[in-house]
């Protein structure tokens, strides 16, 4: 094996994925990471006696998170204590109802009986079972591989499994051909935003989330979602790969990765975890290119609470009263929306340790335009302060007892995190950019770079860029740079 180091720039979950694996392999690795602590969006914000985690508060389908794990001799649960968190979250409508999503299957239908009626409720198990049929046979074949022409996702068994799901359909109207209820029409395809993707404009196969959700659960790593990244970093580094953090990569050209330093480290191969995008742009002075289509933002607030809060579970979800016309407005309109949906967390609910001297930890995660839209800051604080008003009408919470905090603005997201547009979930997921059509993790225009992470396929959220990293790995073995 050579003695030009395998380099990874960037050490989010997928940049410190693809290290451990190479590590394991016994190859030299060197991880670049810009700032202080490793993680990208899945990092570690620390406000006051409060620590909250900075991006993804969601661990679900463990199996790649096992996978990985498991492919360098190790358990999943001797690295990560992780809890179920039952119920998953609890949801608030509008009109004043509320449901709890479980994956108890009983519960759910109990509930949607009295929420909606027997319909609803003896609709629900088909329902469910039609996405774990979905989920069983989408993802090994449109997600866990890597494509090297067309007909890999279209040849063979792909086309009949495409019909036989309609995995082309629309999301929301095959919700809607189960259950009749708008409130549990929101309830089963929201979770399509965790793509930044509204479920009026996503391929049905993306139903598969609604499955994670409520067929495997919401899972919670006690340390905060931060401790995956840092267990990964922590066997990546007993197996001998170097992390050098707060140090910034200037260019890649061939082998050469030039550091702002002015440094420059000759690689064996370069992994690039930084966003496609981005770097396209910057670090290969590529043209960008206009065509593509970017996720919504996020506005973030991070309060630190004195005192518990009552009426909250870990996991909370608010519908407005109008869910498509909040959902125009952000993806098709770009501007902000009057009556948003939001997410809100309160993690110490299950891990007490996060907080000190008796407070809690308030995460306020509001989906918004990207930077497609000119924000002002009276729109950022009349967005949280609208959401902080809604906890103040459902659950009775008083925004003085907030003692620090700190905003998170789609601005953010494209300074610290390299992402285009502010897009806090990257590139969109819609059909165009998904499976075959996501821009691919072999670069084009420089044979010793591979891409992972989340613009890359295949696509967004921690179990796909852990894929990510799988596939990066095997792209490096197929292209004869490791063995």
């Amino acid at each position: 094996m050579s003695d030009r180091p395998f380099v990874v720039i960037g050490a989010g979950v997928g940049g410190l994925a693809v290290a451990l694996r190479l590590a394991h392999r016994g190859a030299k690795v060197v991880v670049l990471e810009k700032t202080d602590q490793v993680g990208g969006r899945n990092r570690e914000v620390t406000v006051g006696d409060a620590k909250f985690d900075g991006g993804p508060t969601l661990m679900m389908m463990l199996d790649p998170f096992r996978k990985l794990f498991t492919d360098v001799g190790e358990k999943l649960e001797d690295h990560l204590d992780i809890r179920l968190c039952d119920p998953s979250y609890r949801v608030f409508y509008r009109d004043g109802s509320r449901i709890e999503g479980t994956t108890n299957v009983a519960k759910m239908v109990d509930q949607i009986n009295r929420l909606s009626g027997r319909k609803d409720a003896l609709a629900y198990p088909k329902l469910l079972g039609d996405l774990a049929d979905l989920y069983r046979e989408a993802i090994p074949r449109f997600v866990e591989r890597n494509y090297n022409h067309i007909g890999q996702f279209i040849g063979g068994k792909a086309l009949p499994l495409v019909l036989r799901h309609r995995m082309l359909g629309n999301l929301a109207k095959g919700i809607g051909r189960y259950v009749e209820d708008p409130r549990l029409r929101m309830l089963f395809s929201f979770q399509t935003m965790y793509l930044g993707l509204s479920p009026y404009d996503a391929p049905w196969v993306y139903a598969v989330l609604t499955y994670m959700e409520y067929g495997e659960g919401i899972w919670y790593p006690m340390g905060g979602m931060v401790e995956i990244a840092r267990s990964i970093e922590r066997l990546a580094t007993k197996k001998g790969a170097e992390f050098r953090l707060n140090t910034a990569v200037k260019k890649v050209e061939g082998r050469n990765v030039i550091l702002e330093s002015g440094e420059v480290i000759e690689a064996e191969a370069v992994i690039c975890n930084a966003d496609l995008p981005y770097a396209e742009r910057e670090l290969q002075s590529l043209p960008a290119k206009p065509k593509r289509r970017y996720s919504c933002s996020a506005l973030m607030l991070y309060a630190e609470v004195d005192g518990e809060i009552d009426g909250l579970e870990h996991h909370n979800v608010f519908f407005g009263a109008d869910f498509e016309g909040n959902l125009r407005q952000i993806f098709d309109e770009k501007r902000i929306p009057t009556d948003p949906a939001f997410y809100a967390a309160v993690s110490c609910k299950t891990d007490p340790e996060r907080c000190k001297n008796s407070r809690s930890n308030l995460y306020l995660l509001i989906p918004a335009p990207n930077l497609d839209h000119s924000w002002t800051e009276a729109e950022e604080n009349a967005l949280i302060d609208g959401a902080l008003k809604r906890l103040q009408d459902e659950v009775g919470f008083d925004p003085a007892r907030i003692l620090q905090r700190k905003t998170y603005r789609p601005k953010d997201w494209a300074d610290d995190l390299n992402l285009d547009r502010g897009a806090a979930f990257g590139l969109s997921h819609d059909f165009w950019q998904s499976a075959y059509f996501r821009p691919s993790n072999r670069s084009k225009s420089n044979r010793n770079m591979v891409f992972v992470g989340a613009s890359t396929q295949p696509g967004n959220g921690l179990p796909m860029v852990l894929i990510s990293a799988d596939l990066a790995e095997r792209r490096l073995v197929d292209d004869g740079r490791l063995r």
